[in-house]
């Protein structure tokens, strides 16, 4: 708190930095943070895993005076670029998992130690110094380098005097702080450019592997604690790839994002290492001035140990390779730890491939958004060789039991405190609750502080995944880091509020309320700007112009929630009325407050006046007010049922929402429904009309016959009677009573011509008649058609018998026909016997011929 001399006093707003931590190296403006993406939301790193063109470390490299004297002023150029070569190919191994790129913006020689750097042989001295010197050091147009490089020619040691082992000296997580991304190396030869990778690792968040982490202190890992290569290899373990992760994921790794513009005045030397220094040149560095290759058989395999010798002393080495392009033999080099044939590039690179994507797993928590994920690892096959680390993430995340916690329910990151009451701190029993208000950075770190107790401790480096960010938003911890949450309950989401609280909405569901105040005033006092209601949403408060003025913020009964009783509250977030206010000022900017609200009861918001009023606007948002809808009944006519001869209209009920749009009937008071009722319309007879009765039989079936029907006048009188009434009242034209029927033709018949006499004047005889088929069209061109046109069934008899009288006794003897045969004697010639009965005689041809008549017999024969 800031407390004011007193009421009616004028004094300059104090805008107090935040205590400084304890680590000597953090400073205010540590790093430049990215632009936030809203009142209120944690800073977050832009960094992309899959970002294309990878990240840029813009190095500053220093030389103190001492590497000149050792490598002289002509050559200490080409050797410091030609070890900072071989630093950025160790960054550039795929085992590091990211994309990184060593890039030496300026090269400082320093042939006298200047002002305010102090260089000596204890490591931690000359890097605070060297850290608090290049802090001051800016480039061409005004921009800063992202990381310090202090090479030193001392023998430099930690907690100790000289000699000792001590190569390097970083602050851990230091990378991009204006104060602390630096380090010291010492410098050892080619195999400074390992010492370099190692700190500028420590600098990158890294720690020793085998140090707090299930990595072992494995030959060949850079972050080892001693540097050692495996076989002439050296790559990042897995421990180092993940610290490095989780620091590009924060927002202090932002600067690594932009493109380096201080290029092209140092160029790495195109040439390898060992083709600028040969194998004796690399024993003169690390072991002295009169060292040479070892010549001994047994160690003549540099390129994975470089074994040297001293005279008067055996053959040692310091288990580092022979730097890449050392002649190991004639026509040899060393590439990747082998010895090959010169021209030859060694061993194949391998490229890293993922593996098949495990099962998810459990979800963190049981409700209020676990996380759940699975992962995949670079291992199908390993990077080998120099070859790259697989691109994308290895671990995929998803939230999981979203659903609400019980009310009753501990909060999650209580629980976590909780669990430590059982656990000695220091000796003695306390009870933990959380303590959160530390950096956003620190956020998802466990925070306890015992209760009654004025202390807090960090009790885990992380909280359990899932674990809330911050009270008030929907962020969530994830492996120590605050991921995003968006408002549609998604990871990763960009999905947010508006003004309106709605997700994903327009600002349409709201109403904006905005206003000014810049009424003077002559006494320094407090005076009430705006009352807000409560359910407000996206309250904004800002003065117009600095001022030495204090917003002020009380309830409707007096209770102050900021800078109350003349009493200035610090900077920083504050809940009350039921929604977080973040509360700015600053000496250069106006004082601002805003909170996403809802609020859960009415604010009135003041200014405690100090001299002139800078005017002060202000903005919230209040939800629509939907008025209720009225429901009345209303009454529709239906159209008359007839237009003449007596209708009937009828009225119906219908229930209307506002007067104006049709609902349902149960949303209207059933007792106020109005009577329904019907009544008489358009009782006028009707026009008069032809009514016709049905047709008559036809006077034909074919050839054209006529029918006819009745036809009468009516007209209607009701509904249920009509009358008939003079043909004159009816339409002019009236409908037909006689029309045509049968048109069709009628089909051909028989006809028969007159009989002809019969062939026998007694007894029975035949007739014949002529028989043929015509035609019954009038209109037919031949009157006789063939016989096939008649129906044959129907064909009458061409001929009949016929008797026109008896004949007497003698002339009933007649030629009887029978069956045909053969010719017996000579009165019986050839001729065909037809049986007939006859009805009183029967005369045998044995019997004799002379009895009948011979001239009757030629009709029977052939």
């Amino acid at each position: 708190k800031l407390l004011l001399l007193s009421p009616g006093t004028s004094q300059e707003k104090d805008n107090a930095p935040k205590p400084p931590a304890e680590d000597s190296f953090i400073m205010p403006d540590e790093f430049v943070m990215p632009e936030v993406e809203g009142p209120g939301r944690a800073k977050r790193s832009p960094i992309n895993s899959n970002r294309v063109g990878g990240l840029n470390v813009e190095t500053l490299v220093v030389a103190d005076r001492k590497m000149l004297e050792k490598h002289g002023r002509d050559n200490v150029t080409t050797y410091v670029l030609t070890v900072m070569n071989m630093v950025s190919s160790l960054f550039k191994d795929g085992t590091i998992g990211s994309d990184i790129n060593i890039v030496v913006v300026s090269l400082l020689l320093l042939e006298q130690d200047p002002l305010g750097l102090t260089i000596n042989h204890h490591a931690d001295q000359s890097l605070n110094s060297f850290c608090q010197w290049q802090s001051g050091l800016v480039g061409k147009g005004g921009k800063r380098h992202d990381h310090a490089v202090l090479l030193t020619g001392l023998d430099i040691c930690s907690w100790k005097n000289e000699p000792c082992d001590t190569l390097g000296f970083a602050p851990i997580s230091g990378m991009c702080s204006k104060y602390r991304s630096c380090t010291i190396n010492e410098d050892t030869g080619l195999g400074l450019a390992f010492t370099i990778a190692h700190e500028s690792g420590h600098n990158f968040g890294m720690i020793h592997d085998g140090e707090g982490n299930p990595c072992r202190k494995t030959e060949g890992n850079i972050m080892s604690p001693t540097l050692a290569g495996n076989n002439g290899v050296f790559s990042w373990s897995t421990c180092s790839r993940q610290y490095l992760s989780r620091f590009l994921g924060t927002a202090q790794a932002s600067c690594l994002v932009d493109e380096p513009k201080q290029i092209g005045q140092y160029k790495y030397p195109e040439q390898l290492p060992g083709q600028l220094y040969d194998a004796d040149t690399q024993c003169k560095w690390q072991f002295g001035s009169k060292a040479k290759l070892c010549s001994l058989d047994f160690v003549k395999d540099i390129c994975k140990s470089l074994w040297c010798h001293r005279t008067g002393h055996r053959c040692e080495t310091k288990f580092m390779p022979a730097a890449e392009g050392t002649s190991c033999g004639p026509d040899m080099w060393c590439r990747r730890g082998q010895c090959v044939k010169y021209g030859e590039h060694g061993p194949r690179a391998v490229h890293g491939q993922w593996s098949a994507w495990s099962q998810w797993s459990d979800c963190s928590r049981t409700c209020g958004g676990g996380v759940m994920y699975r992962e995949r690892s670079c291992t199908s096959p390993r990077p080998q060789n120099n070859g790259k680390f697989c691109s994308g993430s290895g671990r995929l995340n998803q939230l999981c039991n979203t659903r609400p916690c019980p009310l009753y329910a501990l909060d999650f990151r209580a629980q976590q405190c909780a669990e430590y009451n059982s656990k000695p701190f220091r000796g003695w029993y306390y009870k933990w609750k959380p303590y959160t208000k530390v950096d956003d950075e620190d956020i998802c770190k466990l925070y306890c502080i015992a209760e009654d107790f004025d202390f807090f401790f960090a009790m885990s480096s992380k909280v359990k995944d899932g674990t809330s960010c911050s009270d008030h938003k929907g962020d969530v911890c994830i492996d120590g880091l605050c991921e995003a949450v968006g408002c549609d309950q998604i990871l990763g989401s960009k999905a947010s509020l508006d003004a309106c609280g709605v997700c994903k909405g327009d600002n349409s569901t709201c109403k904006f309320f905005k206003g000014q105040y810049t009424l003077q005033h002559r006494a320094n006092e407090y005076y009430s700007m705006v009352t807000v209601p409560a359910g407000a949403r996206s309250i904004h408060v800002q003065e117009m112009e600095v001022s030495t003025s204090y917003l002020a913020v009380r309830s409707l009964k007096r209770k102050y929630y900021l800078t109350g009783d003349w009493t200035v509250d610090w900077p920083g977030k504050f809940y009350f009325g039921g929604a977080v206010f973040d509360y700015q000022r600053s000496f250069n900017k106006p004082e601002s407050l805003y909170a996403a609200g809802p609020t859960n009861e009415t604010l009135v918001f003041e200014i405690l006046l100090q001299g002139k009023n800078p005017g002060v606007v202000w903005e919230y948002t209040l939800p629509r007010t939907e008025r209720k809808p009225d429901y009345s009944w209303g009454v529709v006519r239906s159209d008359c049922s007839a237009p003449c001869a007596g209708g009937r209209i009828s009225t119906k009920a219908i229930c209307l929402q506002d007067q104006k749009v049709q609902v349902n009937s149960t949303m209207c008071n059933p007792l106020t429904r109005p009577t329904l009722g019907s009544h008489l319309c358009n009782t006028q007879p009707c026009p008069a009309y032809w009514a016709t009765g049905d047709w008559g039989a036809c006077s034909r079936s074919c050839g054209g016959g006529q029918q006819t029907r009745t036809l009468r006048c009516l007209r209607k009188v009701t509904y249920q009677r009509e009358e008939v009434v003079a043909h004159s009242l009816c339409p002019v034209i009236s409908p037909a009573q006689v029309q045509p029927c049968h048109t069709q033709a009628c089909p051909p018949e028989w006809s028969t011509g007159s009989w002809s006499q019969c062939s026998k004047t007694c007894g029975r005889g035949l007739r014949k008649r002529s028989v043929f088929c015509r035609s019954t069209d009038p209109g037919a061109k031949a009157v006789v058609v063939p016989d096939s046109m008649c129906r044959q069934h129907h064909r009458p008899k061409a001929q009949e018998t016929c008797v026109l009288r008896r004949c007497p006794k003698n002339e009933r003897l007649q030629w009887i026909p029978t069956p045909w045969g053969e010719v017996g004697t000579k009165t019986q010639e050839a001729h065909r016997a037809v049986t007939s009965e006859v009805k009183s005689l029967k005369l045998s041809v044995e019997n004799g011929l002379t009895m009948c008549d011979y001239n009757l017999i030629n009709i029977l024969l052939f």
